[in-house]
């Protein structure tokens, strides 16, 4: 495991869920570890999982999804939740928070909303963990993705010490990190807490146990930070050029985030990002998109994604968040807001 663990009586670990079950699959042993070295542990839920239609169809017989069944939905799986804790904790003491976000939400409330990021800080303090477990930014589901860039920019305000352990979920087999040592009697009580999820194995038990049953793998984390004068190139795949996408930039500096939203045009090679007079230029390369980050406005951290626009008939992402690496930056030239197509 990382130099960090194992945990010791002295710390106080916060799993961080995007939804119920995604604490038991990530880190259902890890939790078990934690309350076995006498640590204080906190599972803090983003969404309660409501808009999980086809589960919901299949168990209540009905088509229509209207608000009063999604809250149903949801407090079903925020019972579900409590038993699988209950299960891993064994008589011990897991505290919970739920914040009830909307479930497939996330990555519009990362770009829309200042909220997200003052609520994740104030969690943070409270509680004052010495670990943090998160899902990883590669994770293909957009909740998990979001979720991550979102508790980087409250650690990054919480500008406190702890030790950031990514878990990954979503993702092609063979992702990295460092495994969990197995044991049978851990696996066997996060077999029965996955068994709690009666909601979510019911059109999926087989891909779900088979999450559940991994070694548990985590990505230790240092703080991102940002080169000077950098270059933010993410990988554009193939099948992209064939839908329609949004490039959402996200950069952090002190207490403020910036935040672009634009359509990536077909038939340029360069366009323009803009968002409150603050205009950055983005250049498709084949295989990239390069989004130049000019010396002068101070920021700390970024991440880019190029993101589905539209409805979705499958939730999962082919393409995911990045980040850039390493020091210093940032000040875009002011502009009328726009976004300007083949500018190159």
């Amino acid at each position: 495991m990382p130099a960090a663990l194992p945990l010791t009586a002295q710390d106080r670990l916060l799993v961080v869920a995007p939804h119920p079950d995604d604490e038991t699959l990530a880190a259902g042993e890890l939790i078990q570890v934690a309350l076995d070295a006498g640590a204080v542990v906190r599972v803090l839920y983003a969404t309660d999982g409501d808009n999980n239609p086809w589960p919901q169809r299949w168990i209540e017989k009905r088509w229509r999804i209207d608000a009063p069944a999604r809250e149903r939905w949801g407090r079903r799986r925020r019972d579900e939740a409590a038993a699988a804790l209950g299960e891993l904790a064994e008589g011990r003491a897991i505290g919970v928070r739920h914040l009830g976000w909307p479930d497939q939400g996330l990555t519009d409330a990362l770009m829309h909303e200042d909220t997200v990021i003052a609520t994740m800080h104030a969690e943070l303090a409270a509680f004052a963990p010495t670990h943090v477990v998160m899902p990883n930014l590669t994770d293909r589901h957009p909740d998990h993705s979001a979720l991550h860039v979102m508790l980087e920019l409250a650690l990054l305000r919480y500008a406190k010490p702890c030790q950031r352990l990514a878990y990954l979920i979503h993702a092609d087999a063979g992702a990295g990190g460092v495994g969990l040592p197995p044991m049978p009697a851990r696996q066997a009580r996060k077999r029965a807490a996955m068994e709690a999820y009666a909601s979510q194995l019911s059109l999926s038990r087989k891909r779900l146990i088979a999450l559940a049953t991994r070694t548990e793998h985590f990505t230790a984390l240092d703080p991102p930070t940002l080169r000077e004068r950098a270059t933010l190139s993410i990988p554009r795949p193939r099948a992209s050029r064939w839908r329609a996408h949004d490039l959402l930039l996200v950069l952090a500096g002190g207490e403020r985030v910036w935040r672009w939203r634009a359509r990536v045009p077909r038939g340029v090679r360069s366009f323009t990002l803009d968002a409150d007079g603050l205009a950055l230029h983005a250049t498709i390369a084949g295989d990239a998109i390069d989004i130049a980050l000019p010396p002068t406005l101070r920021a700390t951290a970024a991440w880019a994604k190029l993101h589905r626009s539209g409805a979705r008939l499958v939730v999962f992402d082919r393409a995911t968040w990045h980040a850039a690496d390493a020091d210093v930056v940032v000040v875009p030239e002011r502009v009328a807001t726009r976004i300007a197509a083949g500018l190159g």
